[in-house]
């Protein structure tokens, strides 16, 4: 490979020479960075290209920190880093929840919360409040204090009152509006029986997609639910704090 091929100039290259230098004098901060640069650069030949060619592995199977590597792997947009993000975000993700005992995993995404302009700040945290297991409904209240919350069930009295109930199943709710959303959370699950068998993993994936939201916001506006934004929990001194 030529070095006007390479991500440096060649050996007079001054950031190559300083980076070297570094190295030598035992900079872990630099080898650590040069390793999450090659982490990218490793998933950039995998990730971009169809069919990679020798320089390309070489460069996969290298265990140097400064390998030669074209300078077209170096460029990148703000979709790949986004991506490349994604990645690392969930390998981050699956490692954790493994260590949790989980088996199933939700799928990260950059993208942001499409919640429907207008809505109100308490109506966002409820819809927010959907995609976490832990939240004021009444099945994850009973769960932690059950002489307080005398009930898991929903005010419907046919389950118990969690958010996939809530989306899929309550008798309050608009029934065109649970079928839309049974139907998109099969599409946005990829039609997976394990993640639609666990409605927090379910639900998340879900939740990028505009339209969820925008069902989800009907939901919790559901006149009778009464869903709770807040909660007073008493102190040890018998002070309360809004949560």
């Amino acid at each position: 490979v030529s070095t006007q091929s390479t991500g440096f100039c060649g050996i007079n290259d001054i950031h190559k020479k300083f980076i070297l230098a570094q190295i030598e004098e035992g900079n872990i901060r630099v080898q650590l960075h040069l390793k999450d640069v090659q982490k990218f650069l490793k998933w950039r030949i995998k990730s971009w290209k169809d069919e990679p060619n020798a320089l390309d592995m070489e460069m996969l199977n290298s265990k140097e920190l400064l390998p030669d590597v074209p300078k077209k792997y170096f460029k990148y947009t703000k979709s790949m880093m986004e991506k490349f993000t994604e990645a690392i975000w969930q390998e981050t993700i699956e490692n954790e929840l493994m260590m949790q005992g989980w088996s199933q995993f939700p799928t990260v995404s950059c993208q942001q919360l499409s919640i429907p302009k207008n809505t109100s700040r308490e109506k966002e945290v409820l819809i927010m409040s959907l995609l976490y297991e832990n939240n004021l409904l009444n099945s994850f209240l009973f769960k932690m204090d059950r002489t307080r919350w005398v009930s898991p069930m929903c005010n419907c009295g046919t389950g118990d009152q969690d958010a996939l109930h809530l989306l899929t199943s309550c008798s309050l709710v608009n029934d065109q509006t649970k079928k839309k959303l049974t139907s998109l959370l099969k599409v946005c699950n990829q039609e997976k029986p394990e993640n639609l068998s666990n409605g927090v993993i379910a639900i998340l994936n879900s939740s990028r997609d505009p339209e969820f939201t925008t069902y989800c916001l009907d939901v919790v506006e559901t006149a009778g639910l009464n869903l709770r934004s807040k909660i007073t929990l008493a102190s040890k001194k018998s002070k309360s704090n809004n949560l």
